[in-house]
């Protein structure tokens, strides 16, 4: 059976859009950069190899399923229903941040922070593309779920 679309499933509410910029959000009047923003303006200060681990990192991303890319002032993220992944540009490395629904205490994550009951963020460098490797992969895919809101319990929910 096909996923229905998330606004078809029973108790998902439709997002709620800004008027100002267009960017969709699960709750009404969210806090956000509201503007409009450039991956290439976003990159022109960092080497040249950071753009092509950000394209490799957005594949990877991709190849989970429907998601929007959405350039801010300081980082791009990832969503689906929600933001699950962010990546920051550093002149040579990128730092990358995934919403997970637990804890995970990997030594790769630099920091980690918990923001709700069911939501940490997890922070690692990324600095060469062989950081970029099925542990990688396991943790987008992860955080797609995330952001699917899979972990709430809708029908894409683990049993």
């Amino acid at each position: 059976m096909q996923d229905q679309p998330d606004e078809k499933r029973a108790n998902v509410k439709e997002l709620w859009q800004c008027p100002k910029c267009g960017e969709k959000f699960v709750t009404p009047n969210m806090w956000h950069s509201c503007g409009r923003f450039s991956l290439e303006a976003l990159f022109t200060c960092s080497e040249p190899h950071v753009f092509q681990l950000y394209r490799q990192i957005e594949d990877l991303v991709r190849s989970c399923g429907k998601v929007t890319v959405i350039p801010q002032k300081s980082r791009i993220v990832f969503q689906v229903r929600v933001r699950f992944m962010g990546v920051v540009l550093r002149k040579s490395y990128l730092q990358c941040a995934f919403g997970f629904a637990r804890r995970n205490e990997n030594p790769r994550f630099y920091k980690i922070e918990q923001y709700a009951p069911r939501w940490f963020s997890h922070y690692c460098k990324i600095e060469h593309e062989r950081y970029l490797d099925e542990e990688f992969m396991g943790w987008i895919r992860e955080a797609y779920k995330v952001g699917k809101q899979v972990h709430l319990g809708g029908k894409d929910a683990p049993s």
